[in-house]
């Protein structure tokens, strides 16, 4: 037999229960036509043909904000974007996880993102505190 589609979701959903009376606040869903997630408004109905994610963790410094990068070794192959130190500014590059010293290195240091979108909010948000910006 096999586990109904989104079991391990409801798990970390039932986790989550545990701690507040409001956890669907943490989660969003999707219509598998639709490609933007949105915020649950009350408990997840776990329809088949609706997606389910916790909404991704940021960091906050001052007014900025960016997503918090993974801290878990993606698998072999996956394409990832991390934040970089250039001469003047960070900036974003890209590169595939085959868990080489490097990818270690970057992923240890907090760095690494799965889109380019959240590295780029993170080299931003550096950016913005090396400019004085950090009210």
């Amino acid at each position: 037999m096999t586990a109904y589609k989104h079991a391990a979701l409801m798990l970390q959903y039932a986790k989550d229960a545990a701690e507040t009376d409001t956890p669907w606040e943490r989660w969003e869903w999707r219509d598998k036509i639709d490609a933007e997630f949105l915020t649950c408004w009350q408990h997840p109905s776990w329809k088949l043909n609706h997606d389910y994610r916790r909404k991704p963790q940021v960091i906050n410094v001052g007014r900025h904000e960016f997503p918090k990068p993974i801290s878990n070794a993606p698998l072999n192959g996956t394409d990832y974007f991390f934040v970089m130190s250039e001469n003047s500014c960070f900036k974003v590059n890209a590169g595939t996880w085959v868990n080489s010293k490097l990818d270690n290195m970057r992923i240890g240091s907090s760095r690494l993102h799965l889109t380019r979108e959240a590295a780029q909010a993170h080299a931003d948000v550096l950016n913005a505190i090396c400019r004085g910006d950090v009210e």
